[in-house]
């Protein structure tokens, strides 16, 4: 997740998907229960895949990406 309080927001909800573990206290990974996966619609598994992913590329690639895909660097994320 971009942030811990990203994760927070995710997690602390007992009927979402979302968990953590002690494994992961302090860091902005977030667990998805595999069974559960089909409670997330195409859209939304994708929007947190990016904004992930977007959370921790290098400035450069996210700027790549972004323009890329239509967004300016400094769009939505």
């Amino acid at each position: 997740m971009p942030s811990e309080g990203d994760k927070a927001a995710l997690v602390q909800d007992p009927g979402s998907p979302f968990f953590t573990t002690p494994h992961f206290d302090g860091h902005p990974s977030v667990l998805l229960r595999a069974s559960r996966i089909g409670e997330l619609t195409h859209q939304e598994l994708k929007e947190l895949i990016e904004d992930a992913w977007l959370s921790r590329a290098s400035p450069r690639r996210r700027a790549a990406w972004l323009a890329a895909m239509g967004d300016p660097p400094t769009g939505r994320r």
